[in-house]
């Protein structure tokens, strides 16, 4: 639940924001942080988040951490500003950030014997996934039902009878794991690392949405600069013995390094598809929000209809099963192309290249989660996960600001911005190929 109530609530906001810039008399800027500050509190704190797990224990963090997303989504459904509801986002994401590493630990301290714990986050990555699709879906139909107030308030208030359930029966039934090694929460280069990781986030999403300019560009260069010498700082002190911010043992795992390179140029494309493809619906063939939920959920049909068989299929088919999947989504991205692309829209035709797609993503993106995670031990999967999950906020974000600047920028931009989305595929698969190689060298 901690991954599925993080990732709705990206995806459900999303597509109801429309609804809300209208109701806070938002200008376009503010409606841009709503979804900005989420992203930045979530992507900079995720490494913050696993080592307060390692320290306070995952259960504790994971119930407390809950409850505070539950407490910020009741204030980001209550704001009557703009501004209030960007604050509460910042800290809702931020609340996510602590609440979404614990899962996993928790997951890998439950299932030791690998097979059985790769079935089990192939379960937890499937349900990100549905939780990306229900999000969408609820985004475009919730704005649309009729109260007394605005509707956009429940996509945060739905938040809270699933925190409070979940709470409950985390307190009754989930076991602490037993915490071997104390961790010093060193305060200096954490704060470093996050100015940085913000800086370099926000960068990337701002720019998306409001063009690259030689400052936005100046600035990223040197938040990314200073990150890989932070990353190279902490990597010589771990060589040394010296206690470090972070954990480099992932790093010592080939299967891991591979999954991280893998993750950055499959995640570019996962969420720039969702955006363009919304845009282009709604603002070429003038689809309603509702509309175009309801077209999402034939992709989340085949998501989540693939997901689910998925966990049966890496286990004995592991970077194989991952190819084929990304080939599904390149066959399924060039039917995009024939489909939505076109003059007229074939809406029965739509629905089912919509659905192929789907199936791709379906085998795709539970299996590049497992895949990273499934060598590693319990002990370190909490960082590591703060470190996957990291790389795949930046990777989103940058994906969304490149895909979508060529989306933007083009007469024909859907049709370049689709191509671009077939290449970074095509590159993920060689990835696999070549890792394949490699490990058995």
């Amino acid at each position: 639940m901690s991954i599925f109530l993080c990732v709705l609530d990206l995806f459900i906001v999303n597509i109801a924001i429309p609804s809300i810039k209208n109701s806070l008399h938002a200008t376009t800027a503010e409606t841009q942080f709503i979804i900005v500050f989420y992203i930045i509190g979530y992507g900079a704190f995720l490494i913050t988040g696993s080592k307060i797990g390692n320290k306070y224990g995952p259960k504790k963090t994971f119930i407390t951490s809950m409850f505070c997303f539950m407490l910020f989504s009741f204030f980001c459904g209550s704001s009557d500003s703009a501004l209030g509801l960007n604050l509460s986002r910042l800290f809702q994401g931020i609340s996510a950030a602590f609440m979404v590493p614990q899962g996993v630990v928790l997951i890998s301290d439950i299932f030791k014997i690998e097979e059985e714990r790769v079935k089990a986050l192939g379960i937890y990555g499937a349900i990100a996934g549905i939780a990306s699709v229900i999000g969408q879906v609820l985004g475009g139909i919730i704005p649309d039902l009729k109260f007394s107030f605005p509707a956009w308030r429940l996509v945060f208030f739905i938040n809270i009878p699933i925190a409070v359930l979940v709470i409950m029966l985390a307190w009754k039934y989930v076991k602490e794991v037993e915490i071997k090694t104390k961790e010093s929460i060193q305060v200096f280069p954490q704060m470093i690392l996050i100015a940085l990781l913000i800086t370099l986030i926000y960068e990337i999403v701002i720019s998306g949405e409001e063009g690259w300019t030689l400052v936005g560009i100046l600035l990223l260069i040197s938040s990314l600069g200073g990150l890989i010498i932070f990353i190279l700082n902490q990597k010589n002190k771990f060589k040394n013995g010296k206690e470090v911010l972070i954990n480099m043992q992932p790093f010592m795992y080939t299967s891991f390094k591979i999954a991280l390179l893998a993750a950055v140029t499959y995640y570019l494309v996962q969420d720039s598809y969702f955006f363009i493809n919304a845009n282009f619906f709604e603002e070429h063939h003038y689809f309603s929000s509702t509309k175009t939920g309801l077209l999402f959920a034939c992709q989340g049909i085949g998501y989540v209809l693939a997901s689910l068989l998925s966990v049966k299929f890496l286990n004995k088919y592991q970077g194989k099963f991952i190819v084929f999947g990304l080939i599904v989504m390149i066959l399924g991205l060039m039917g995009h192309i024939y489909t939505v692309n076109a003059l007229t829209v074939n809406l029965s035709l739509v629905m089912i290249i919509l659905f192929f797609y789907g199936i791709g993503c379906g085998i795709v993106l539970p299996s590049m989660f497992t895949n990273a995670m499934r060598k590693l031990p319990v002990s370190i999967t909490s960082i590591a996960t703060g470190v996957y999950l990291t790389i795949q906020q930046i990777s989103i974000g940058l994906g969304v600001s490149l895909v979508g600047r060529l989306y933007f920028s083009f007469n024909n931009g859907y049709f370049i911005a689709t191509v671009m989305m077939i290449v970074l595929l095509l590159i993920t698969i060689i990835i696999f190929l070549f890792s394949g190689y490699k490990l058995k060298r």
